[in-house]
């Protein structure tokens, strides 16, 4: 079995058909890329998305046999990738694994700061060196790869940066660490957004809400109901949703916006919870169905 979500359509894009020439002659970095199997991380989709639009990819992940997965599905799939290990919350090795790959691909055009990690749940419970670590990948290694990339980004005649935060940072999980270091990106992508400015390197923040994907995949299929009852169109968002985001920023076609935050989450941070609860009620093994006007505020 490949693995893959029974309700995922093309094998890259998803909903729709990802091949084309968007990125033809670009080349894009994507950390935390790295996968097994079929069921894909917004780390992975992303570079093959990118890869399938035209761009050189390197796929950067502290995991070499991860990293070395998606690069095979790249290219069997046509396209053109480096496979790249390293720690980048060494600030050294982070710098070298940019190089590197702006060396090998000629060029650097794009950087995508994926890679993140959830930590240890509730402030009260959380560690001194758990918030640490978390913070050294979410935050620290994005700016230190970010920074490597700057002068390559500059080299080319600009580029963009795209950094992926979550709803975590917007409200209340109970996230602790998690959420403080995504709300320490978007303020730093805004920040270098206007540093980079008159360099022509933009940079913005992708922030995805409840995605079906390998981290997020929590609770069984109640969860999946969940997930799709707690945006407003009821459709359960893939990792895939997040990558065409990423693409539009990573190209031409996004050349006049810099600076933003920009939701990724089928419009779940625009409604209230009790707005929303009468569309909780109303899925599969929910509570009776409630008025709606109750519910108003």
């Amino acid at each position: 079995m490949s693995g893959k979500p029974a309700d995922q359509g093309f094998d890259v894009g998803g909903h729709t058909d990802g091949h084309g020439t968007r990125l033809a002659g670009r080349a894009a970095l994507v950390t935390g890329a790295g996968s097994a199997g079929g069921f894909l991380g917004t780390g992975a989709a992303t570079a093959i998305l990118l890869a399938a639009q035209g761009a050189t990819v390197g796929i950067l992940d502290i995991d070499a046999e991860r990293a070395e997965h998606t690069r095979g599905r790249i290219e069997n799939d046509g396209g053109r990738a480096f496979a790249l290990a390293a720690d980048i919350t060494d600030e050294m090795a982070a710098r070298d694994a940019v190089d590197d790959f702006a060396a090998r691909a000629g060029r650097l055009d794009s950087v995508v700061n994926n890679a993140g990690i959830s930590g240890e749940g509730a402030l009260a419970r959380t560690t001194r060196a758990g918030w640490d670590r978390v913070f050294a990948l979410n935050v620290t290694a994005a700016m230190q790869v970010s920074r490597a990339a700057h002068p390559h980004l500059v080299r080319v005649g600009g580029g963009s940066v795209v950094n992926i935060s979550s709803i975590a940072a917007l409200r209340g999980f109970g996230s602790g660490a998690y959420g403080a270091s995504k709300g320490a990106l978007q303020s730093m992508s805004v920040d270098l957004a206007y540093s980079w400015g008159r360099d022509n390197v933009r940079v913005n923040c992708l922030v995805p809400g409840h995605l079906h994907t390998p981290i997020g995949d929590h609770g069984g299929e109640e969860g999946r109901q969940l997930r799709r009852a707690a945006n407003l169109l009821g459709v359960e968002g893939t990792a895939w949703d997040l990558a065409w985001a990423v693409l539009f920023l990573a190209s031409a076609e996004s050349r006049w916006i810099t600076g933003t935050v920009i939701p990724v989450d089928a419009g779940t941070t625009t409604a209230t919870v009790l707005g929303m609860l009468p569309r909780l009620a109303d899925r599969p093994g929910g509570t009776d169905r409630q008025d709606e006007t109750s519910c108003r505020p």
